[in-house]
Protein backbone atom coordinates (compact mmCIF):
# COMPACT_ATOMS: atom_id res chain seq x y z
CA UNK A 1 0.00 0.00 0.00
CA UNK A 2 1.08 3.55 -0.76
CA UNK A 3 0.89 5.43 2.56
CA UNK A 4 2.15 8.89 3.49
CA UNK A 5 2.11 11.07 6.58
CA UNK A 6 1.61 14.74 5.67
CA UNK A 7 3.06 17.19 8.20
CA UNK A 8 2.27 20.89 8.58
CA UNK A 9 4.09 22.94 11.25
CA UNK A 10 2.17 26.11 11.99
CA UNK A 11 2.40 28.80 14.65
CA UNK A 12 0.66 27.30 17.69
CA UNK A 13 0.04 23.82 16.30
CA UNK A 14 1.18 20.82 14.31
CA UNK A 15 -1.30 19.28 11.88
CA UNK A 16 -0.90 15.91 10.22
CA UNK A 17 -2.81 13.70 7.81
CA UNK A 18 -2.52 10.02 6.95
CA UNK A 19 -2.89 9.30 3.23
CA UNK A 20 -3.68 5.81 1.96
CA UNK A 21 -3.80 5.09 -1.76
CA UNK A 22 -4.22 8.76 -2.60
CA UNK A 23 -6.95 9.65 -0.07
CA UNK A 24 -6.69 11.21 3.37
CA UNK A 25 -8.09 8.81 5.98
CA UNK A 26 -6.93 10.34 9.27
CA UNK A 27 -6.42 13.89 10.55
CA UNK A 28 -4.41 14.79 13.66
CA UNK A 29 -3.60 17.98 15.49
CA UNK A 30 -1.40 18.95 18.44
CA UNK A 31 -1.43 22.42 19.95
CA UNK A 32 1.29 24.30 21.77
CA UNK A 33 -1.25 25.31 24.42
CA UNK A 34 -1.81 21.66 25.38
CA UNK A 35 1.85 20.61 25.68
CA UNK A 36 2.40 18.83 28.97
CA UNK A 37 -1.26 19.12 29.93
CA UNK A 38 -2.24 15.48 29.41
CA UNK A 39 -0.93 11.95 28.93
CA UNK A 40 -0.28 10.78 25.35
CA UNK A 41 -0.85 7.26 24.07
CA UNK A 42 2.28 5.13 24.51
CA UNK A 43 3.84 7.21 27.28
CA UNK A 44 5.11 5.40 30.37
CA UNK A 45 4.62 6.82 33.85
CA UNK A 46 5.44 5.95 37.40
CA UNK A 47 2.00 6.74 38.78
CA UNK A 48 0.48 6.72 42.24
CA UNK A 49 -2.74 4.89 43.06
CA UNK A 50 -5.34 7.34 44.37
CA UNK A 51 -8.16 4.88 44.97
CA UNK A 52 -9.10 1.28 44.30
CA UNK A 53 -12.63 0.53 43.08
CA UNK A 54 -13.48 -3.17 43.71
CA UNK A 55 -16.86 -2.76 42.01
CA UNK A 56 -15.09 -1.71 38.81
CA UNK A 57 -12.21 -4.18 39.24
CA UNK A 58 -9.93 -1.23 38.62
CA UNK A 59 -7.94 1.59 40.17
CA UNK A 60 -7.55 5.31 39.47
CA UNK A 61 -3.96 6.45 39.11
CA UNK A 62 -2.44 9.94 39.40
CA UNK A 63 -0.03 10.55 36.50
CA UNK A 64 0.95 14.05 37.50
CA UNK A 65 -0.66 15.54 34.36
CA UNK A 66 -4.26 15.75 33.25
CA UNK A 67 -7.07 13.68 34.76
CA UNK A 68 -6.44 10.49 36.72
CA UNK A 69 -5.90 7.39 34.61
CA UNK A 70 -8.14 4.31 34.70
CA UNK A 71 -6.29 1.03 35.31
CA UNK A 72 -8.50 -2.07 34.75
CA UNK A 73 -7.31 -5.23 36.49
CA UNK A 74 -8.72 -7.69 33.96
CA UNK A 75 -9.63 -11.31 34.57
CA UNK A 76 -6.67 -11.90 36.90
CA UNK A 77 -8.09 -9.38 39.36
CA UNK A 78 -6.30 -6.92 41.60
CA UNK A 79 -2.51 -7.41 41.50
CA UNK A 80 -0.80 -8.29 44.76
CA UNK A 81 0.60 -5.27 46.55
CA UNK A 82 -1.57 -2.77 44.70
CA UNK A 83 -3.16 -0.46 47.25
CA UNK A 84 -4.04 3.19 47.66
CA UNK A 85 -0.88 5.27 47.75
CA UNK A 86 1.25 2.66 45.99
CA UNK A 87 3.61 3.71 43.18
CA UNK A 88 3.48 1.59 40.02
CA UNK A 89 4.47 1.65 36.35
CA UNK A 90 1.77 2.20 33.74
CA UNK A 91 1.57 2.74 30.00
CA UNK A 92 -1.09 4.95 28.42
CA UNK A 93 -3.23 2.81 26.11
CA UNK A 94 -5.89 5.39 25.32
CA UNK A 95 -5.81 9.15 25.72
CA UNK A 96 -8.37 11.13 27.69
CA UNK A 97 -11.51 12.40 25.95
CA UNK A 98 -14.58 14.35 27.07
CA UNK A 99 -14.80 13.81 30.83
CA UNK A 100 -13.04 10.45 30.79
CA UNK A 101 -9.40 10.06 31.81
CA UNK A 102 -6.81 7.97 29.96
CA UNK A 103 -6.79 4.16 30.05
CA UNK A 104 -3.70 2.48 31.45
CA UNK A 105 -1.91 -0.87 31.48
CA UNK A 106 0.63 -2.12 34.01
CA UNK A 107 4.33 -2.17 33.10
CA UNK A 108 7.46 -2.80 35.15
CA UNK A 109 9.50 0.26 36.13
CA UNK A 110 12.24 1.01 38.62
CA UNK A 111 11.40 2.44 42.03
CA UNK A 112 11.46 6.20 42.36
CA UNK A 113 9.39 9.31 42.86
CA UNK A 114 5.78 9.28 41.74
CA UNK A 115 4.00 10.59 39.81
CA UNK A 116 6.59 11.03 37.07
CA UNK A 117 6.71 10.60 33.29
CA UNK A 118 9.49 8.11 32.50
CA UNK A 119 9.13 7.84 28.71
CA UNK A 120 7.49 10.87 27.06
CA UNK A 121 5.96 10.45 23.63
CA UNK A 122 7.93 11.55 20.56
CA UNK A 123 6.58 14.36 18.39
CA UNK A 124 3.39 13.75 16.38
CA UNK A 125 5.11 12.96 13.07
CA UNK A 126 7.38 10.38 14.67
CA UNK A 127 4.47 8.74 16.49
CA UNK A 128 2.49 8.36 13.29
CA UNK A 129 5.42 7.01 11.28
CA UNK A 130 6.10 4.47 14.04
CA UNK A 131 2.42 3.51 14.30
CA UNK A 132 2.08 2.71 10.61
CA UNK A 133 5.57 1.34 10.01
CA UNK A 134 5.55 1.60 6.21
CA UNK A 135 4.62 5.27 6.01
CA UNK A 136 6.73 8.06 4.55
CA UNK A 137 6.59 11.50 6.22
CA UNK A 138 6.47 14.49 3.86
CA UNK A 139 5.70 18.19 4.24
CA UNK A 140 2.08 18.88 3.30
CA UNK A 141 3.00 21.95 1.20
CA UNK A 142 5.08 19.71 -1.05
CA UNK A 143 1.94 17.79 -2.07
CA UNK A 144 -1.32 18.61 -3.83
CA UNK A 145 -3.39 18.17 -0.67
CA UNK A 146 -5.05 21.19 0.96
CA UNK A 147 -5.11 20.48 4.69
CA UNK A 148 -7.07 23.67 5.37
CA UNK A 149 -9.95 22.36 3.29
CA UNK A 150 -9.63 18.82 4.65
CA UNK A 151 -9.95 19.96 8.26
CA UNK A 152 -12.94 22.17 7.43
CA UNK A 153 -14.71 19.36 5.56
CA UNK A 154 -14.13 16.96 8.46
CA UNK A 155 -16.32 19.21 10.61
CA UNK A 156 -19.15 19.37 8.06
CA UNK A 157 -22.11 17.13 8.99
CA UNK A 158 -22.51 16.31 5.29
CA UNK A 159 -19.96 14.16 3.48
CA UNK A 160 -20.32 13.32 -0.23
CA UNK A 161 -20.26 9.68 -1.31
CA UNK A 162 -18.04 8.95 -4.33
CA UNK A 163 -20.31 8.36 -7.32
CA UNK A 164 -23.19 10.36 -5.84
CA UNK A 165 -25.18 10.54 -2.64
CA UNK A 166 -24.39 11.91 0.81
CA UNK A 167 -23.70 10.89 4.36
CA UNK A 168 -25.18 12.97 7.18
CA UNK A 169 -23.17 12.52 10.36
CA UNK A 170 -24.41 13.52 13.81
CA UNK A 171 -22.81 12.78 17.17
CA UNK A 172 -24.65 12.77 20.49
CA UNK A 173 -23.47 11.88 23.98
CA UNK A 174 -24.63 8.29 23.49
CA UNK A 175 -23.62 7.48 19.92
CA UNK A 176 -22.93 8.66 16.38
CA UNK A 177 -25.55 8.24 13.68
CA UNK A 178 -24.87 8.28 9.94
CA UNK A 179 -27.74 8.60 7.48
CA UNK A 180 -27.25 7.50 3.87
CA UNK A 181 -29.04 9.78 1.38
CA UNK A 182 -29.28 8.90 -2.33
CA UNK A 183 -29.34 12.65 -3.06
CA UNK A 184 -30.18 12.19 -6.74
CA UNK A 185 -27.58 9.49 -7.39
CA UNK A 186 -27.96 7.86 -10.79
CA UNK A 187 -26.61 4.66 -12.25
CA UNK A 188 -27.37 1.60 -14.29
CA UNK A 189 -29.77 -1.16 -13.28
CA UNK A 190 -33.05 -1.39 -11.40
CA UNK A 191 -33.85 0.26 -8.08
CA UNK A 192 -32.62 -2.72 -6.06
CA UNK A 193 -29.26 -2.69 -7.84
CA UNK A 194 -28.93 1.08 -7.41
CA UNK A 195 -29.66 0.77 -3.68
CA UNK A 196 -27.05 -1.95 -3.29
CA UNK A 197 -24.42 0.04 -5.23
CA UNK A 198 -25.14 3.17 -3.20
CA UNK A 199 -24.93 1.32 0.12
CA UNK A 200 -21.64 -0.39 -0.72
CA UNK A 201 -20.11 2.98 -1.64
CA UNK A 202 -21.64 4.52 1.48
CA UNK A 203 -20.19 1.79 3.71
CA UNK A 204 -16.69 2.45 2.42
CA UNK A 205 -17.00 6.23 2.74
CA UNK A 206 -18.57 5.95 6.21
CA UNK A 207 -15.55 3.95 7.38
CA UNK A 208 -13.26 6.64 5.99
CA UNK A 209 -15.23 9.44 7.64
CA UNK A 210 -15.22 7.65 11.01
CA UNK A 211 -11.43 7.40 10.90
CA UNK A 212 -11.04 10.91 9.49
CA UNK A 213 -13.06 12.48 12.30
CA UNK A 214 -11.65 10.27 15.04
CA UNK A 215 -15.09 8.98 16.02
CA UNK A 216 -15.45 6.20 18.55
CA UNK A 217 -17.99 4.28 20.60
CA UNK A 218 -21.28 3.07 19.12
CA UNK A 219 -21.95 4.11 15.53
CA UNK A 220 -25.19 3.36 13.67
CA UNK A 221 -25.47 3.69 9.89
CA UNK A 222 -28.94 3.95 8.36
CA UNK A 223 -28.54 2.55 4.85
CA UNK A 224 -31.06 2.83 2.01
CA UNK A 225 -33.50 -0.06 2.38
CA UNK A 226 -32.66 -3.35 0.61
CA UNK A 227 -34.91 -6.39 0.61
CA UNK A 228 -32.47 -9.13 -0.26
CA UNK A 229 -30.24 -10.80 2.31
CA UNK A 230 -27.35 -11.14 -0.21
CA UNK A 231 -27.38 -7.37 -0.74
CA UNK A 232 -27.31 -6.72 3.02
CA UNK A 233 -24.45 -9.21 3.37
CA UNK A 234 -22.47 -7.44 0.64
CA UNK A 235 -22.81 -4.11 2.43
CA UNK A 236 -21.78 -5.68 5.73
CA UNK A 237 -18.68 -7.20 4.09
CA UNK A 238 -17.84 -3.84 2.52
CA UNK A 239 -17.95 -2.25 5.99
CA UNK A 240 -15.70 -4.90 7.48
CA UNK A 241 -13.22 -4.61 4.63
CA UNK A 242 -13.13 -0.81 4.84
CA UNK A 243 -12.07 -0.93 8.51
CA UNK A 244 -9.25 -3.47 8.00
CA UNK A 245 -6.55 -0.78 7.90
CA UNK A 246 -7.90 1.04 10.96
CA UNK A 247 -5.53 1.00 13.95
CA UNK A 248 -8.50 1.12 16.31
CA UNK A 249 -10.36 -2.09 17.13
CA UNK A 250 -13.69 -2.18 15.29
CA UNK A 251 -16.52 -4.68 15.82
CA UNK A 252 -19.12 -4.75 13.04
CA UNK A 253 -22.57 -6.27 13.62
CA UNK A 254 -24.72 -7.80 10.84
CA UNK A 255 -27.15 -5.42 9.15
CA UNK A 256 -30.61 -5.50 10.67
CA UNK A 257 -33.75 -6.23 8.64
CA UNK A 258 -34.25 -2.47 8.56
CA UNK A 259 -30.80 -2.04 6.93
CA UNK A 260 -29.20 -0.39 9.94
CA UNK A 261 -25.55 -1.25 10.41
CA UNK A 262 -24.06 -1.05 13.88
CA UNK A 263 -20.42 -1.00 14.87
CA UNK A 264 -18.32 -0.24 17.92
CA UNK A 265 -15.01 1.52 17.36
CA UNK A 266 -12.33 1.76 20.01
CA UNK A 267 -11.74 5.29 21.21
CA UNK A 268 -8.09 6.34 20.94
CA UNK A 269 -8.57 9.86 22.25
CA UNK A 270 -10.54 12.98 21.42
CA UNK A 271 -12.53 13.26 18.22
CA UNK A 272 -11.45 16.05 15.88
CA UNK A 273 -14.55 18.07 16.77
CA UNK A 274 -13.64 17.92 20.47
CA UNK A 275 -10.30 19.55 19.68
CA UNK A 276 -11.61 22.22 17.31
CA UNK A 277 -14.98 23.12 18.84
CA UNK A 278 -16.03 24.49 22.23
CA UNK A 279 -18.76 23.19 24.56
CA UNK A 280 -21.47 24.95 22.54
CA UNK A 281 -20.46 23.25 19.28
CA UNK A 282 -19.01 26.42 17.77
CA UNK A 283 -15.40 26.72 16.62
CA UNK A 284 -13.36 27.55 19.72
CA UNK A 285 -11.61 30.87 20.17
CA UNK A 286 -8.23 29.13 19.90
CA UNK A 287 -9.24 27.36 16.68
CA UNK A 288 -10.22 30.69 15.11
CA UNK A 289 -7.09 32.42 16.43
CA UNK A 290 -4.79 29.79 14.96
CA UNK A 291 -6.61 29.98 11.62
CA UNK A 292 -6.05 33.74 11.62
CA UNK A 293 -2.34 33.24 12.30
CA UNK A 294 -2.06 30.76 9.41
CA UNK A 295 -3.59 33.35 7.09
CA UNK A 296 -1.36 36.14 8.43
CA UNK A 297 1.77 34.08 7.86
CA UNK A 298 0.66 33.04 4.37
CA UNK A 299 0.01 36.66 3.37
CA UNK A 300 3.34 37.79 4.82
CA UNK A 301 5.26 35.10 2.93
CA UNK A 302 3.55 35.99 -0.34
CA UNK A 303 4.46 39.67 0.08
CA UNK A 304 7.82 39.73 1.84
CA UNK A 305 8.38 43.45 1.56
CA UNK A 306 5.30 44.84 3.29
CA UNK A 307 3.99 45.05 6.85
CA UNK A 308 0.76 43.12 7.44
CA UNK A 309 -2.19 44.01 9.68
CA UNK A 310 -4.33 41.22 11.15
CA UNK A 311 -7.84 42.25 12.19
CA UNK A 312 -9.93 39.86 14.32
CA UNK A 313 -13.06 39.97 16.49
CA UNK A 314 -12.99 40.84 20.21
CA UNK A 315 -12.68 37.37 21.76
CA UNK A 316 -10.02 36.23 19.29
CA UNK A 317 -8.17 39.52 19.77
CA UNK A 318 -8.15 38.99 23.56
CA UNK A 319 -6.75 35.47 23.14
CA UNK A 320 -4.03 36.57 20.72
CA UNK A 321 -3.17 39.71 22.65
CA UNK A 322 -2.56 37.66 25.81
CA UNK A 323 0.02 35.65 23.81
CA UNK A 324 -0.04 32.69 26.21
CA UNK A 325 1.69 30.44 23.66
CA UNK A 326 4.43 32.86 22.55
CA UNK A 327 3.10 33.21 19.01
CA UNK A 328 4.47 36.75 18.53
CA UNK A 329 8.09 35.70 19.03
CA UNK A 330 7.61 32.57 16.91
CA UNK A 331 6.04 34.52 14.05
CA UNK A 332 8.76 37.17 14.25
CA UNK A 333 11.34 34.40 13.80
CA UNK A 334 9.56 33.31 10.61
CA UNK A 335 8.61 36.57 8.91
CA UNK A 336 10.29 39.32 10.91
CA UNK A 337 8.60 42.04 13.04
CA UNK A 338 6.39 43.26 10.21
CA UNK A 339 2.91 42.49 11.51
CA UNK A 340 0.32 44.21 13.66
CA UNK A 341 -2.72 42.90 15.54
CA UNK A 342 -5.92 44.97 15.64
CA UNK A 343 -9.36 44.43 17.15
CA UNK A 344 -12.37 44.81 14.87
CA UNK A 345 -15.72 44.64 16.67
CA UNK A 346 -17.55 44.11 13.37
CA UNK A 347 -15.90 40.72 12.82
CA UNK A 348 -17.38 37.47 14.09
CA UNK A 349 -15.24 34.95 15.93
CA UNK A 350 -14.50 32.91 12.81
CA UNK A 351 -13.67 35.92 10.63
CA UNK A 352 -10.35 37.66 10.09
CA UNK A 353 -8.89 40.24 7.73
CA UNK A 354 -5.31 40.66 6.62
CA UNK A 355 -4.23 43.81 4.81
CA UNK A 356 -1.05 45.69 4.04
CA UNK A 357 -0.19 48.46 6.50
Amino acid sequence: MNRQILIEENIGETRAAVVENGRIVELHQERWSEAGQGAIEGEIYRGRVRRVEPALNAAFVDLGVGPEGFLPFGKSGRPRGLHEGAALGVRVTREAYAEKGPNLALVEVEDGDAPECLEPAPILAQRLVKAFGDAEAVWADETNFDLEAEFEEALDPRAPIPGGGSLWIETTRAMTTIDVDADGRKGQGNSAQLASQLNVSAAKEAARQVRLRGLGGIIAIDFVHMRGQPDRKAVEQAMRGAFKRDRAKVDVAPLSQFCVGELARQRRGRALSEILRDDTGALSVETCALKALRRLQAEALSDRGRRQVLEVGPDVFAWLDADSIGWKAALTDRIGPRFELRENTDLARDQERVARA
